[in-house]
């Protein structure tokens, strides 16, 4: 299943850009950040949002885990392992972070899977290596749960003792240096919350509401697009022809009362006031990435030298 879409009203959109705070909302208007203008949007794929300073694109992060595999042989080399990664995961097909973040706005896409996201779209796993138990133990540590792992004894091979982790830890330990390893979790929270907090925000709870009228006059009953979306009657793994026609009502519904662009503007605002209250932290998150990059590069160019 896609991403979680809303609506918006085109009537409420008239009034939205002088009507971010109003007191009639009533769901703690002085708490929720001021949002200026509501854009008018048909295509997500070119939002863009103010933590994406502070995340890994694709690109970037494939240029991490390159690096992390390349420390990890190196480490395995060292106790007389041949670790040749034979392919990384394959990250989703999406064109940005936001192509999906309001959920399905693709009218060819809904025509065609519904809210399936088609077999080219998802993301793969990384390619596994042949790697006896014992050596996958050297490369990842021991597997969560197993009786290796409950011992809480130190890990070695063949006399030799594994670092935490096993090498992948060791790799992680050296990219991500006194940081944590990859996209901080401060990061991915307020990644989530944002898109919650605008969820429940009522600039977008009132475009749930024009959204489900439009809904409703194309015979689709639900009260929000979170309901359209879950709908048990689309979790099966066959696309049905009703699946189509909810989901191409719910993009032309999305467009009509352009609830991609009032929940984008007010996802932004709440990315901007917690950015705000994380201050100097927050800050510094952009700097271990940069930092990460700059060592993964180096390793890299060690590696290709």
């Amino acid at each position: 299943m896609t991403a979680r879409t809303l609506a918006a009203a085109a009537v409420l959109m008239a009034c939205a850009v002088g009507c971010s705070a109003s007191a009639a909302d009533g769901d703690g208007a002085a708490r929720r950040p001021v949002v200026e203008t509501m854009p008018t949007v048909l295509d997500p794929a070119e939002l863009r949002l103010p933590l994406e300073r502070y995340q890994f694109s694709d690109a970037e992060r494939a240029r991490l885990h390159r690096a992390q595999h390349l420390l990890a042989a190196a480490c395995m080399k060292r106790y007389g392992i041949d670790y040749r990664p034979s392919g990384g995961e394959r990250a989703p097909v999406i064109r940005s972070r936001t192509e999906r973040r309001y959920g399905l706005a693709d009218a060819r896409l809904a025509r065609t899977s519904g809210y399936h996201v088609p077999a080219a779209m998802r993301a793969a796993p990384p390619t596994s290596p042949r790697l006896s138990e014992a050596q996958l133990t050297v490369l990842a540590g021991p597997a969560p749960g197993s009786a290796q792992a409950r011992s809480h004894e130190p890990l070695t091979y063949r006399g030799a003792p594994v670092p935490d982790g096993g090498c992948m830890g060791e790799a992680q330990r050296s990219l991500g240096g006194k940081g944590q390893f990859g996209e901080a979790e401060t990061v991915r929270r307020i990644n989530s919350d944002s898109v919650l907090k605008a969820a429940k925000d009522a600039r977008v709870k009132r475009a749930f509401r024009s959204w489900a009228a439009c809904m409703s006059e194309k015979g689709h009953h639900y009260r929000d697009p979170w309901q359209a979306i879950n709908d048990k009657e689309f979790s099966g793994s066959r696309v049905s022809g009703r699946e189509k026609a909810v989901a191409k009502a719910d993009v032309e519904c999305k467009r009509r009362t352009n609830v991609v662009g009032v929940w984008y503007a007010v996802d932004a605002a709440y990315q901007k006031q917690l950015l705000k209250a994380g201050g100097d932290r927050v800050e510094r998150l952009a700097t271990h990435k940069r930092d990460q990059l700059a060592e993964a590069d180096r390793v890299i160019r060690a590696s290709d030298g």
